[in-house]
Formats: C-alpha cells, sequence, structure tokens
C-alpha cells in the first residue's frame, strides 16, 4: 500500500464540483493533514461550476438532461469544446443553449474563412499593418496571462473574440478591394496556435493547409514580442474609431446625408486643461484650481466650460485611454489628415479637418481633447 502511496503522491491538482466543497472536499483537507506528510500535501483543488440546460438545473430524475456524447454527435468536439470554455470559467456554472451552440459553430466557420484568407495576403505593408501586428502582441500576452491563471473563458475572449473584432476594423482600413498585407499574413500562423487547445481538430486541418511543420499541438506557442507594440498607433486608431461612431450617431439624429463634414481638432490649451483635470488630485476642487492659471482664466468662461467637458469626458472615457494620452504626443490634425481617404470613403462625403481654436463655426468651441467637434452640412 505504501509504494502505490508514493506512486501517486503527491498529485497536483484535484478536479471536482463546488456542491462537494461543503462535504468530500473539506474533509479530503482534514484527513490528508492529519494524516499525512506536509511533502505530500497536494498543490490544490479544482473546483468546476454546474450544467445548467436552458437555463434550468440539469438533472436526470427531470430528464433534464443533454448528453456530451449526444452533443459530440450533433454539433462536433470543437464546437462544443468552444462553447464550454467561451461560455464560463472553469469554477463557474455554464448554461448549455442550442441556439449558442449553432452560433459557435458559425464563429468556427468564420476563423476557418479567415486563415484561408491569409494565405492569400500578400508581403506588402499597408498603413493598418503595424496597428495589426501591434495589437495582436497585446491579446497573445493577455491570452497566455489567462491561460496561466486558468481564466479559459478570458483567454478565449482574447485569443478570439477581440483579434476577431480587430480583424473587422483591419478589413475597413484596408482601401476597396485591396487583399491583406503582412500582418494579415503573419496572423494566420499564430492565430491557429492560439486556438489549438480549444478546438484542436480544426486547428490541426488549418496547420496542415497552411504549411505549418509537424502538429500544431506540438508547436510553439506563441509569444508576445513587446518591442512591436505601438501604444501611440492603438490609440490613433481608436480615435479614428470612436469619431467615425459619432459621425453615425449625429446622421441618425438629425436625420441627414451629408456632402461634407467638418472635423474640429481640439486646440492646444485645452489639451493643458485636459491633462490638468487628469492629474490632478481632487477633481471637486480642479475647476478652482485651473481657473488660477492666468492664461486660463483670460479665456472666462470658455475655459471653465472646457474644464467641465473634461471631466466628463475623462470619466466616460477608459482609464487606458487616458493614461496613454497623457504620454502620447498625439497630434490629431495629422491623424485625420492622414486618414482622410478612408474617412471619406466611410462617411461618403468630403471631409475636411481644422483647428477649432482656428474656426468660425460655432460648434468647433465644443471640440475636446480626442473627441473633436463634428460638423454635418
Amino acid at each position: 500500500m505504501r509504494k502505490e502511496f508514493e506512486y501517486w503522491y503527491p498529485y497536483d491538482y484535484r478536479f471536482s464540483a463546488k456542491d462537494l466543497i461543503s462535504n468530500h472536499l473539506t474533509f479530503q483537507l482534514f484527513h490528508h493533514a492529519a494524516i499525512f506528510p506536509k511533502e505530500s500535501m497536494p498543490r490544490g483543488m479544482v473546483v468546476f461550476g454546474m450544467g445548467l440546460l436552458e437555463g434550468a438545473k440539469m438533472s436526470s430524475s427531470k430528464g433534464n438532461v443533454f448528453l456530451l456524447e449526444d452533443a459530440l454527435k450533433e454539433f462536433g468536439a470543437d464546437t462544443v469544446r468552444m462553447f464550454l470554455v467561451g461560455s464560463a470559467e472553469p469554477w463557474q456554472d455554464f448554461d448549455w443553449r442550442n441556439d449558442l451552440v449553432y452560433s459557435t459553430r458559425k464563429q468556427i466557420e468564420r476563423f476557418w474563412n479567415t486563415i484561408e484568407e491569409t494565405r492569400n495576403a500578400e508581403h506588402r505593408t499597408s498603413g493598418v499593418d503595424p496597428w495589426l501586428i501591434s495589437r495582436l502582441q497585446q491579446h497573445i500576452q493577455k491570452a497566455t496571462e489567462a491561460l496561466e491563471r486558468f481564466q479559459t473563458r478570458q483567454a478565449l475572449q482574447e485569443a478570439f473574440y477581440a483579434i476577431e473584432a480587430d480583424l473587422k476594423w483591419y478589413r475597413r482600413r484596408l482601401p476597396d478591394g485591396a487583399p491583406g498585407g503582412y500582418a494579415l499574413k503573419e496572423l494566420g500562423s499564430i492565430w491557429v496556435r492560439l486556438l489549438a487547445p480549444v478546438i484542436p481538430f480544426t486547428c490541426e486541418r488549418l496547420w496542415s493547409e497552411i504549411g505549418g511543420e509537424g502538429l500544431v499541438s506540438f508547436a510553439p506557442w506563441p509569444s508576445a514580442d513587446r518591442s512591436r507594440i505601438d501604444p501611440n498607433l492603438e490609440l490613433a486608431e481608436e480615435l479614428l474609431l470612436r469619431t467615425i461612431e459619432d459621425i453615425e450617431s449625429i446622421r441618425k439624429v438629425i436625420q441627414i446625408t451629408p456632402s461634407s463634414i467638418t472635423i474640429c481638432v481640439a486646440p492646444s490649451w485645452k489639451k493643458d486643461v485636459f491633462a490638468s483635470v487628469a492629474t490632478a488630485p481632487d477633481r471637486n476642487t480642479v475647476i478652482r484650481e485651473i481657473m488660477k492659471d492666468e492664461q486660463v482664466r483670460r479665456r472666462g468662461k470658455a475655459a471653465q466650460d472646457a474644464i467641465k467637458q473634461c471631466i466628463t469626458l475623462i470619466h466616460r472615457l477608459p482609464p487606458g485611454i487616458v493614461e496613454q494620452y497623457l504620454k502620447a504626443e498625439m497630434n490629431e490634425i495629422e491623424i485625420f489628415d492622414n486618414a482622410r481617404d478612408f474617412l471619406e470613403r466611410e462617411c461618403s462625403a468630403k471631409v475636411h479637418v481644422v483647428d477649432a481654436g482656428e474656426s468660425t463655426l460655432a460648434k468647433a468651441s465644443a471640440a475636446l481633447p480626442f473627441k473633436p467637434a463634428i460638423v454635418l452640412e
């Protein structure tokens, strides 16, 4: 018996369910602590959540059960795996819903089609390729960190959904009819390896088709290259995305199809106000403190309004964006000018970019850092 014990102990983890915490698992800890030496204690226990079926607790006595073997036959192993991983963290309850499982199958099909698309991408550089590469490094790092914490759902959010969202923007930024550039080509190999633990059968087939060596399950895990992360470039693309969303919102409200759009970029003094508000130790007294500055005070009500608007804007923006904006030396006019062709294609209108401080347009006074004023005509 001792020989068998020494063969199995110490084991790493016991995998169980949360309904056993109050009995089996608790008493196991008591027994092990009382009987076995400290070096034989397991590293820990992993407690899984319960399974629900269409919102109701699975119960064999009530017939409310969907067997795993039936799920595999109907949906396939990869679809089942991806749904379970994506629906909840291991310690949370998952809710099996057939409509969402069908949606998961379509997501895998989109992934397959995208990898096929990467094979036709060209070894050229478009203006948005460095952005996609930068974003990809972030997702690799976050997905890896999540897996190391056993946060499988969070890992899938980064490894699939976040990358898919970035690809949607990447395609919008490409000129009409243009194939993807080097970033899309590089993405193929990385994305297949990132998703291999979740949908291994699909990824093995794709790995073979894109020319990967051996099995993807034995291929090196992608590693993030920090030198390829460009926070300023990511911030610039975020500015473009938010501005387009604002334009679309305005169009829906005023119900017009503009022939001309003017983007009024905040003047430099408002950027100083933004920085002062963002770094102020006490937001309750920030207006009084900033107005002590003679250069600001002489602007009168315009300065007070700008401070209040910056306070509201900073509360609404994600902290990471505010922090990066303070670090970056963003030339918003240059960003919009460089993306003028894209903006005109997206908005189907002529786009003008002006400094709000030099504009005679009434709405120009509403321009804020990272939130330009927009005039549709």
